[in-house]
């Protein structure tokens, strides 16, 4: 095992990790790319699924992209500790998240593992192919109650987009968490959110009654108002509607 390898959160899952990597050399990329399935690599990090303990999981390495993050993580702080903190908050407040399983400090930055959705699919996948709207409007409710759940813990995603729900057939989990922060219900974060999803809504073209369905389970969740909610939601909508208008052009139709 490389020397620089330390467990800096979890302990057996940690230990596991631990375990698996002590035969590698100090290319944990490299390992990566032998020993699970690739989902991403980039320049940034490395994500892929990976079998431990008998549970799928899900395992992402953060590079370092700086001599100060490197600092940072070496001291056992930086994004991927937050994650895994705030994923723990976010399970004990019963917010449906991947439960966070170990980091470890390895030789080109930190290794964040945590529960594989074995069954999941993202929503953005998920609509193309046009499932039977029954099935639909589940996934809709679904994804209002767990972003409430969310947002009444105290809490915002940073990047509600759909590709960042997971749908297990009776869930919705939220992914990817290092945007995640604290923040007060009916706070321009959590707006924030709420218009994120919505412009996936309007791109993909969902049509104006299954986003009714999301907005009045989110709605039921938190104890807000229609008006009120969309009220605080609209500055943000403006803007990301407008970013994405120069990127990539006019996309479906306005819900709101």
């Amino acid at each position: 095992m490389p020397d620089r390898t330390r467990i800096i959160r979890g302990d057996s899952w940690g230990v596991a990790l631990h375990d698996t990597l002590a035969a590698s050399s100090n290319n944990t990329a490299a390992w990566m790319q032998q020993h699970t399935n690739l989902l991403k690599s980039d320049s940034h990090c490395r994500v892929g699924l990976l079998r431990l303990r008998h549970e799928q999981c899900y395992l992402k390495l953060y590079r370092y992209k700086s001599t100060v993050q490197k600092l940072l993580l070496r001291l056992g702080r930086g994004r991927p500790v937050r994650s895994f903190d705030v994923a723990c908050k976010l399970a004990a407040n019963e917010v449906p998240v991947p439960r966070p399983r170990a980091c470890l400090l390895v030789p080109e930055g930190v290794l964040l593992l945590t529960e594989g959705i074995a069954d999941g699919r993202n929503f953005n996948d998920l609509w193309p192919e046009q499932p039977v709207h029954d099935k639909f409007r589940q996934l809709l409710h679904g994804a209002g109650e767990s972003v409430a759940r969310l947002h009444r813990a105290g809490y915002a995603h940073g990047d509600c987009k759909w590709s960042n729900l997971l749908w297990t057939g009776s869930q919705c989990y939220l992914v990817d968490l290092d945007g995640v922060g604290k923040a007060p219900m009916g706070s321009a974060k959590q707006a924030r959110d709420l218009a994120r999803f919505t412009l996936n809504a309007e791109e993909l073209g969902i049509g104006p009654e299954l986003y009714e369905l999301f907005l009045e389970s989110y709605l039921r969740g938190i104890g807000g108002s229609r008006s009120m909610a969309i009220d605080r939601m609209m500055p943000a909508l403006r803007m990301l509607r407008d970013r994405h208008r120069v990127k990539y052009g006019e996309r479906g139709q306005h819900l709101l």
